[in-house]
């Protein structure tokens, strides 16, 4: 079915064990035996505390700025956006704990059939093996019904179990036990966290004046059988044959905008109330009621490629892929396990997916695990559209209306303009002000534009009014009033963005100086006309109409117009700069062909062709290595309608940026002394929009049924896509070619179809189909909501 991860032995790091969460609370559980590790995260414990005020920038500071970049005198205004307009780093994602446990197995030498899982299918990590002729299981799972871990360890027969267990943390802490059913971790978060790319010698602070945050988790266990007592601060269990653990937490993060909560009673209250209310429940009421939660998102989608079951281990499977043997159904699982990485770490009333999901290891994790807006955040919720899971758009929609709020203020503070900005770092405080180090990557106030751009989408998918009146619009507004202030008409009578970085590039200026800022990067230029035609296109759905609605499409006909290499190549600047690296991992001058569509094959195809150029030139001298950059590029190429690259590039995600336990892995850059590689979940929930987009694309207004098909994948099916226009479609392809799709119209919609070859729609409803051929492979049909329809080929 490839919906399991599973290994024949225990997890020997981070990158080998397998991840839990509800988004709340995450885990990595490594499968030990006899004994176990479970690594603790909370989504919202994080170093430090609110900020105070932001800094006064003076006006005539920026202007300065700006005049210098409009006279060509881009490295004195990167130098002076260095010393004036950068600022304090950001917090920083802490873990929460560690749960330990020990099995007394006396001869463990007799252990045999060990095995642990992920059964994607229902969300729960187990291990099973047998010793001295028992059968041991524990299976751990998160819930998102009932916000709590649950692991629960079993021996069948007439065995029993003798365990020690315990709590620890890599934080100032202390673990109480206040009965032999309960133990307590209290922690203390440090009041700041200096990044890892930071040389510092006291890098992890605690300051008594200025606390951070605590946390508690509490642990309540309950034993079938055998008894219980305390030795040492631990908990020793003898003669059980069953335990359940049931582990809760709770923080002083109340919103980015309160004080926290430090008192350690409150804390506790939360945690012991969370636990008891979970009493009226068994334990397989418990795993029933978390299962059909999850299932509830899981199963609205389903893909395979016909491929037979495989019964290999999935690190050998990975090892035999990368060796250059062909495992298609690794492919499915990894799809699989992307769309259970995402349901994991967002959900309703969590934070939104960070750099690493939700699972962390170190007080000091790399850039912060935080959230990265000029790529990464976005990219991470690519895929909750057309991978069927708006469920989990709710904690980006809140987290970018807090930085709608809170960048107000580094808009009129620092740059002088209306609206809000947010640069490109963001932590639980919601930081929207440039961060320390280099120009090239923290100053740039586009972070906002794009995150507004990504919510649009799912407006797009949803056609719901009311969410884009009144939680989208005000947000879309802000973002393009600030879009409006910012921009400086230059001496061509264009209108531009001064002074502008694109994410982590370099060019050479006509002195052969190094630069980072310019005017008018193609990302910016991108952004912006994004962000206005949605705007405009907001305004009509909602039927309003005001001076701001004129002036934005004023303002949008004198951005300045895309530009060409003498490659033919898109430009990434004003000017065809030099770059220093023309192999970069960032594709940021192609953000308005992909993820945006102010670039695209019907209205521009000249352009189109460009963006193709510069992808060739990218990966001609060295590009697309590194997993998130991978997962772009499946994307690029899937709208590109080039299948065969598209796989490829999945492919290289697989064989060269991938941990044993599927994590994305992501390299050291060689840019600083601390780098070190790491889990970067960016790659595997980017690459899974990627291969949906290989089946179905509807980002103009019709639905295009397999644009991106690779020769390798023959055979297979995709089932419950989600189109835009509230349309699910599911597809199935023979020997290359389209056998049959259904579409489900939720909305009522009218619905254009496309593909290759002549095709025809047919419906179960009672009315006649009334079908319109726009031409013998573009057809166009009214629909019924609730009502399906096949399509097939002629």
């Amino acid at each position: 079915m490839n919906t399991e991860l599973w290994y024949k032995s225990p997890a020997r790091s981070f990158s080998e064990a397998l991840p839990i969460g509800n988004g709340r609370l995450g885990a990595m559980v490594f499968g030990g035996i006899p004994r176990e590790k479970i690594l603790l995260n909370l989504d919202t414990f994080w170093s430090g505390c609110k900020r105070g005020d932001e800094r006064e920038i003076p006006e005539e500071t920026i202007r300065k700025i700006q005049t210098l970049t409009l006279n060509e005198q881009y490295k004195e205004a990167e130098e002076l956006t260095e010393s004036s307009l950068l600022g304090d780093y950001n917090e920083s994602y802490m873990p929460l704990g560690i749960l330990h446990y020990e099995l007394d197995h006396t001869n463990s030498d007799c252990i045999t059939d060990y095995k642990r899982c992920l059964d994607l299918e229902r969300a729960v990590h187990t291990v099973s093996y047998k010793i001295n002729n028992a059968n041991v299981t524990s299976q751990v799972l998160a819930s998102y019904e009932d916000n709590v871990i649950m692991i629960k360890i079993k021996v069948d027969s007439v065995s029993r179990i003798d365990m020690t267990l315990w709590l620890d943390s890599p934080l100032q802490h202390q673990v109480t036990v206040p009965d032999a059913n309960t133990m307590i971790l209290s922690e203390q978060a440090p009041s700041h966290v200096v990044p890892n790319y930071i040389e510092c010698d006291q890098p992890i602070r605690y300051d008594e004046d200025k606390p951070g945050m605590k946390a508690i988790c509490r642990m309540e266990i309950c034993t079938g059988g055998g008894s219980s007592y305390i030795k040492d601060g631990k908990i020793k269990i003898k003669g059980a044959t069953e335990i359940t653990m049931l582990l809760a937490a709770a923080c002083g993060y109340k919103s980015y905008f309160e004080k926290i909560e430090q008192r350690e009673e409150v804390l506790q209250k939360d945690c012991a109330k969370q636990l008891f209310g979970l009493r009226q429940y068994t334990d397989q009421q418990l795993l029933d009621r978390h299962t059909a939660d999850y299932q509830k998102l899981f199963h609205k989608m389903y893909f395979t490629l016909n491929e037979s079951r495989d019964e290999l281990s999935t690190s050998e499977r990975l090892e035999r892929l990368k060796s250059g043997e062909e495992d298609n159904g690794l492919f499915c699982l990894y799809f699989h396990y992307s769309r259970y990485l995402m349901i994991a770490s967002s959900r309703t009333g969590s934070q939104p997916v960070n750099l690493q999901g939700i699972w962390s290891d170190s007080v000091r994790p790399v850039w912060s695990c935080n959230w990265t807006i000029n790529i990464n955040t976005q990219m991470n919720y690519w895929m909750i559209g057309p991978c069927n899971l708006l469920e989990c758009h709710e904690p980006l929609m809140k987290m970018v209306k807090e930085l709608s709020i809170e960048g107000q203020k580094s808009a009129k503070s620092q740059l002088h303009c209306k609206g809000w900005v947010a640069n490109h770092n963001i932590d639980i405080w919601r930081q929207t002000s440039p961060v320390g180090g280099l120009a090239k990557y923290a100053f740039w106030p586009m972070g906002g534009v794009w995150l507004t751009n990504q919510i649009y989408d799912y407006y797009r998918f949803t056609k719901d009014t009311d969410f884009l009146r009144h939680e989208l619009w005000p947000v879309m507004l802000g973002a393009a009033r600030f879009c409006a202030d910012w921009l400086i008409e230059g001496r061509d009578g264009y209108l531009h963005t001064a002074p502008s970085t694109s994410p982590e590039n370099t060019f050479y200026d006509k002195n052969g100086t190094e630069c980072a800022v310019s005017n008018s990067t193609t990302m910016d230029i991108s952004l912006m006309k994004e962000l206005f035609m949605n705007l405009l296109k907001t305004y009509e759905v909602l039927g309003e109409r005001d001076s701001f609605y004129d002036e934005i499409k004023t303002k949008l006909a004198k951005l300045p117009e895309y530009k060409t290499g003498k490659d033919g190549q898109l430009l990434e600047w004003i000017s065809e700069f030099q770059e220093k690296d023309s192999g970069h991992r960032h594709f940021s001058p192609l953000v308005g062909f992909h993820p945006g569509r102010v670039i695209n094959k019907r209205d521009n195809k000249e352009l189109v062709i460009a963006c193709q150029k510069l992808i060739e030139r990218r990966l001609k001298s060295g590009g697309g290595h590194i997993g998130w950059s991978c997962a772009w590029l499946i994307n690029l190429f899937a709208r590109l309608q080039d299948g065969e690259h598209a796989f490829y590039y999945l492919k290289c995600l697989l064989q060269k940026s991938t941990y044993d336990n599927l994590f994305d892995l992501h390299p050291p850059l060689g840019e600083n002394d601390g780098e070190r590689e790491v889990f970067q979940i960016d790659g595997n929930l980017g690459s899974a929009a990627g291969v949906a987009a290989m089946f179905v694309q509807s980002y103009l207004d019709e639905i295009e049924l397999l644009p991106a098909l690779p020769k390798n994948w023959t055979e297979g099916s995709m089932e419950g896509i989600l189109a835009e226009g509230g349309f699910e479609v599911s597809i199935r392809w023979k020997e290359g070619n389209l056998a049959e799709a259904f579409i489900v119209s939720n909305l009522g919609e009218k619905a254009r179809v496309r593909y290759r070859e002549p095709i025809k729609a047919e419906t179960e409803a009672e009315d006649e189909l009334q079908v319109t051929y726009i031409s013998s492979c573009i057809i166009e049909f009214p629909t019924k909501k609730g009502a399906r329809y096949t399509i097939t080929r002629k």
